[in-house]
């Protein structure tokens, strides 16, 4: 393939010889010299004399007329090469711009498909036993009657509950005998009451550990005699307390063991009951007061065929805080402290850190005081909003601290929706992000706040004094 210098070179030659060639039609003489000369500059002088000699022209006119057909010449060279490259950019730039097209239309046709953001959404509907809201129950004493004994609960710590009988009228002399089986919890005491009201009681009392005591509660003062420690020493968790009142003064006995003597409280007893504190659980199997001058018996209760007189003369009850249960398709949460509140919350299955999310419930009012109730939400740093509505229809918003100190709450406001125990409501808080909270009731806004959490690590409901409130669908959603 010949080099660029060659193909230069070629083109000069063809460009002499063309020139050469015009002259050659105005010169009718000397052919036989030009076919002679050998060298192409010598031709050309040659030729340029001939024709001077030959016409009236001179040597420069005749010079002039050549640099004038070279001139022309190269123009008409430099045209077409200039064509030639127009043509083949231009088919370059077809092609490219073909390409280009082609290049398109494949992405276009074959391109992967845009993946669409995947938005987070968490529903609680339920259904389901696995609800990551749990059953939860608060309470003070529970008590009951089953399987032959009357068994007592208490769950307070330092706190002590007791039941009483019916009215009984106490003979001079008598002897109290009760069985009782410890079954759980600390080893606080429990054992006896001797009543005269809420506020004059008489107690016998002893612990799983296997102390006794015996104290006194008259109005103000409360007298407690010293613990006798290790007054038993078995294993068991089954004990007999016997007592033994004469003309005033008593004798206290564990398992047939005494323990004191001493003088009965300076006042009347009207009832009898048990008595436990802390967190504990006795089952009283059995007990009976007999009149030691007769023989008879004044009470003589074992518990093996309760009747509903049984329950009600032995004041069977519980006094609970509340209870959270998921029962039927529903959260059934039963609140029962007029002055408090209460809340079960539960972690999100991920750490949201949202800017725009909704949180929402189904809730229902069902009976009880017209207190709130709601949906709340607790950010990264512990703080929790909380937006509740009343079965009157006015609705709130409570920022409230991990304490438990509110540290904002916005006024209530109707909301123009009033509760009968059959409407379902649906409450839901929005954040829009740039700061922006709204907060609906059936889709209608009826609060707004300019406040950010960019961190939701909880959800949960609440509900306020005593009343029963159902909540279905709590559904946390990334908008």
């Amino acid at each position: 393939m010949a080099t660029h210098s060659e193909k230069n070179r070629r083109e000069k030659e063809e460009l002499e010889k063309r020139i050469l060639e015009q002259l050659k039609k105005q010169v009718f003489d000397k052919d036989e010299q030009l076919k002679s000369h050998q060298d192409d500059t010598s031709v050309r002088e040659a030729t340029k004399e001939a024709l001077a000699e030959m016409t009236s022209l001179e040597k420069e006119d005749v010079e002039k007329i050549y640099q004038k057909i070279k001139r022309d010449e190269l123009e008409k060279i430099a045209r077409e090469q200039l064509s030639k490259k127009t043509k083949r950019n231009t088919f370059y730039l077809i092609a490219f711009a073909l390409g280009l097209i082609s290049i398109s239309v494949a992405y276009y046709l074959f391109r992967p498909k845009p993946v669409e953001p995947v938005l987070f959404s968490y529903t609680e509907d339920f259904e389901t036993e696995s609800s990551i809201f749990v059953n939860e129950e608060s309470y003070n004493y529970k008590k009951n009657i089953e399987n032959g004994e009357f068994i007592y609960e208490s769950n307070i710590d330092e706190w002590c509950y007791w039941n009483s009988s019916p009215v009984i009228k106490f003979p001079e002399n008598y002897t109290i005998t009760t069985k009782s089986n410890w079954k759980s919890g600390s080893y606080a005491m429990y054992g006896i009451n001797l009543i005269n009201n809420n506020e004059n009681y008489m107690i016998f009392s002893l612990s799983k550990e296997g102390k006794a005591n015996v104290s006194v509660r008259y109005y103000d003062k409360f007298t407690d005699n010293d613990w006798n420690y290790k007054v038993f020493t078995d294993k068991s968790n089954a004990h007999i307390q016997r007592i033994e009142i004469k003309a005033g003064n008593y004798e206290y006995y564990i398992d047939d063991k005494f323990i004191r003597k001493g003088k009965l409280a300076p006042f009347q007893f009207n009832y009898i009951g048990f008595r436990l504190c802390d967190h504990q659980t006795i089952g009283f199997e059995e007990i009976s007061i007999k009149n030691d001058d007769t023989g008879e018996y004044i009470l003589n209760e074992s518990f093996e065929n309760p009747t509903t007189t049984t329950f009600s003369d032995w004041d069977v009850d519980s006094k609970f805080s509340y209870t959270f249960e998921n029962k039927e398709g529903k959260f059934i949460m039963n609140h029962n402290e007029e002055e408090f509140c209460h809340r079960t919350e539960a972690f999100l299955p991920t750490v949201r850190q949202d800017k725009k999310w909704e949180l929402s419930t189904d809730v229902t009012w069902k009976e009880g005081q017209p207190k709130d109730f709601g949906v709340l939400f607790i950010s990264g740093d512990g703080e929790i909003g909380e937006f509740m509505i009343t079965n009157a229809g006015k609705a709130v918003f409570k920022l409230v601290a991990q304490d438990n100190k509110v540290t904002y709450a916005t006024k209530y406001v109707p909301t123009g929706f009033v509760s009968k125990g059959k409407e379902t409501y649906r409450l839901s808080i929005k954040s829009l992000g740039n700061k922006q909270l709204e907060f609906f009731v059936n889709d209608k806004k009826v609060l707004k706040e300019e406040m950010l959490f960019s961190k939701i690590e909880k959800i949960g409901l609440i509900t306020c004094g005593t009343q029963i409130v159902e909540f279905d669908n709590v559904k946390y959603e990334e908008k």
